[in-house]
């Protein structure tokens, strides 16, 4: 809380986020107003039925953040996959983000396009919060313990121990109860609606720079053990085997024959670790390789082939 004090009373605060979903989600959130709710067009699935007045005005509510989308810095360069002991803006880090967007197929020359941009733009937020950082502005991490988050966490606390300026951090909090029969549980800021980014920031805490050297200093240890994944266990950040995860896919792979995509959204659901699909998908790509799964039917979007075990 006292952190939250402190950083009210700043005219700029940058917020740092570790994901493109969730950056997306707070450039909305700095600004945020509820929508015009009896002159919008909803779109809705399930049942259905259309939402009430009441259930809309409860998905809608919310406050701003505070400040303008321009704060918003975003750092989604995926620092749990690959090697991390080469710089995170070399064409190694360039080429894997690639190849894990397009691992479904779509790699046609507009969206090729696409990502050379987008890889322009994630250099471009690094250069932005250093420049942020230089000018002494407040700036405030919000990392969760999914992997990705908490790698890029160490990343930029090792970025920001060259600078004077006050960093404070948010962690997502595992659950929230929302009332006396029901408990919200969160993964990764991306699950946070843009309008509710404000009642987490009671959370916040200023970092001290021994603080911020500890954190930094774990970065440096994951480069020095030159894994190729990482992984939270028990709360800490580890580099692990690249099959770390295979047991998952193993356990969840059903008898008979199956849609990859089906399978892979099963695991999602069932173990929310904050491992992109993209990442499951190259796991069973090599199981494929390897023999011990088989194509039944092949598919240009290789999520929609069909499987079976060997």
């Amino acid at each position: 809380m006292n952190g939250y004090k402190v950083m009210v009373g700043r005219n700029v605060v940058i917020e740092v986020m570790f994901g493109e979903s969730e950056g997306g989600g707070m450039k909305a959130a700095k600004n945020y107003h509820k929508p015009d709710i009896d002159n919008m067009a909803i779109s809705y699935i399930g049942n259905g039925k259309k939402p009430d007045r009441e259930e809309l005005e409860k998905m809608f509510e919310g406050q701003a953040v505070g400040g303008n989308s321009s704060q918003v810095v975003c750092i989604p360069f995926l620092l749990d996959m690959g090697h991390i002991d080469v710089p995170v803006d070399s064409e190694y880090r360039k080429n894997l983000i690639i190849d894990m967007y397009t691992i479904n197929g779509f790699n046609d020359r507009d969206v090729m396009k696409s990502l050379e941009e987008a890889w322009g733009k994630y250099i471009s937020e690094i250069e932005k919060l250093k420049r942020y950082a230089a000018l002494g502005e407040g700036i405030r991490l919000w990392y969760s313990d999914a992997p990705y988050s908490l790698c890029g966490f160490y990343f930029v606390c090792n970025l920001l121990k060259e600078y004077d300026c006050s960093v404070f951090a948010v962690k997502l909090p595992h659950h929230v109860q929302i009332s006396d029969n029901e408990i919200q549980f969160y993964t990764t800021w991306g699950e946070v609606a843009a309008g509710k980014f404000y009642e987490f920031l009671p959370l916040a805490k200023e970092l001290s720079a021994c603080e911020i050297r500890s954190y930094a200093s774990n970065w440096t240890e994951l480069k020095e053990e030159k894994s190729t994944l990482r992984a939270v266990v028990n709360g800490k950040v580890i580099g692990v085997p690249e099959n770390f995860y295979d047991h998952i896919i193993q356990k969840e792979i059903p008898d008979g024959e199956f849609i990859m995509a089906r399978l892979i959204g099963k695991i999602l659901g069932k173990y929310p670790l904050g491992v992109g699909d993209w990442w499951y998908a190259k796991r069973i790509n090599m199981m494929i390789e390897q023999g011990k799964l088989a194509v039944v039917k092949k598919n240009k979007e290789i999520y929609s082939q069909t499987l079976k075990k060997m």
